[in-house]
């Protein structure tokens, strides 16, 4: 499959080349992955995917953020049941094998290009913390949360123990050790007093998430 100079892009050859390019990672990983085998794959020119691509680490940073969203923890005005089931999803997910083998090659192409680390953390992990800080700030302003807590720090340990488990290739990854983490996590977090609007006011001054 060719393309002519100057005609617009093919959208079934560009979604073949990211198709070929997932299904590639999930078999074999980012190390063993070339633009000769997404190419043929797709079925298509190696130039067809050159075009788009200049080199493999972009091709597999958008293969892997095509369509991915990152889910908000609920809020039914209870945050260790909101977080705790949070937290279970993200461990199902992250332990099926063909979503741990993309964050792995997510993380491989970030690592190669500085501006592939950037679109990862703009379109994926940005997103998944600044949601999870906004609820645990809900946490704090329903006095569930210790106003003086970290939330910054929380949302890191929440979230970066399981995917150092998933990069290290750990197949003991399971709710239940998910669950010992936010346990010890929230019994430090836990409010020892009723929270004041003086205490919301100081606190806020040093909350700060992206509104994009």
């Amino acid at each position: 499959m060719t393309e002519g100079r100057g005609r617009p892009r093919s959208t079934t050859a560009h979604r073949a080349i990211l198709d070929a390019t997932r299904d590639l990672l999930i078999e074999n990983g980012y190390a063993r992955l070339s633009i000769d085998r997404v190419a043929a794959r797709a079925e298509v020119g190696k130039q067809t995917v050159y075009r788009r691509w200049p080199s493999k680490a972009p091709l597999v940073a958008e293969a892997v953020l095509d369509g991915a969203h990152a889910p908000a923890p609920a809020d039914t005005g209870d945050i260790h049941r909101d977080l705790r089931a949070w937290l279970h999803g993200l461990v199902a997910f992250m332990a099926d094998a063909r979503n741990a083998a993309l964050i792995r090659a997510l993380t491989a192409a970030a690592a190669e290009d500085p501006h592939d680390a950037e679109a990862l953390y703009e379109r994926l992990t940005g997103p998944q913390r600044d949601e999870l800080v906004r609820r645990l700030w809900a946490g704090v302003e329903a006095g569930q949360v210790r106003v003086d807590a970290d939330l910054d720090a929380v949302a890191d340990a929440l979230t970066g123990a399981l995917v150092y488990q998933t990069l290290a290739g750990d197949d003991s990854l399971s709710v239940r050790r998910a669950d010992g983490l936010f346990d010890v996590i929230m019994r430090g977090l836990r409010a020892d007093r009723p929270t004041t609007a003086a205490d919301l006011s100081s606190a806020s001054k040093g909350f700060v998430v992206n509104s994009e």
